[in-house]
């Protein structure tokens, strides 16, 4: 089992975020092309360093040694209110990804604790998700309901 740690990502952890999340995109086979590659990295760079920037974009990163081997990301939104969410405020979590090598050893779910902190913090009401079949146990574990092909979680 590795040490890990977990922390908020910055501005020089973009690059290996970017390439956790094509990694991810790649397994579930989103990406089918090197072309499709390059202009995502190009789009996604360009998408996360204006969003951190805007603080719409949030993600943390798990580090076991010197290497991050896992990452995690937040999409902060306002939407109209509506029952159960009179500030609107929602997130989206996306591209929670462990390395193959340090699947696991728990570095998933400790992503997804932070990702839960952060939005809880921000008195943020609704959280979703679009999860992979490796991935649904571990956000039904904390409490995330399947609804369509989403799963949703409610602060109270």
């Amino acid at each position: 089992m590795a040490n890990f740690i977990v922390k908020k990502a910055t501005k020089v952890h973009i690059e290996k975020v970017i390439n956790l999340r094509i990694s991810l995109l790649k397994e579930v086979r989103a990406i089918t092309c090197l072309e499709d590659e390059e202009m995502l990295i190009t789009a996604t760079r360009e998408y996360i360093e204006d969003a951190f920037h805007n603080d719409t974009f949030i993600s943390y990163i798990a580090i076991a040694g010197e290497e991050i081997v896992g990452a995690s990301g937040i999409v902060l939104f306002k939407r109209p209110p509506y029952p159960g969410n009179l500030k609107g405020l929602e997130a989206y979590i996306l591209n929670i990804y462990t390395s193959p090598l340090y699947r696991q050893q728990g570095i998933a779910n400790e992503l997804l604790q932070q990702c839960m902190s952060e939005c809880k913090q921000r008195d943020v009401k609704r959280i979703w998700l679009h999860a992979t079949e490796e991935g649904s146990p571990i956000y039904a574990k904390v409490g995330f309901k399947k609804k369509g092909n989403e799963m949703e979680y409610f602060f109270s």
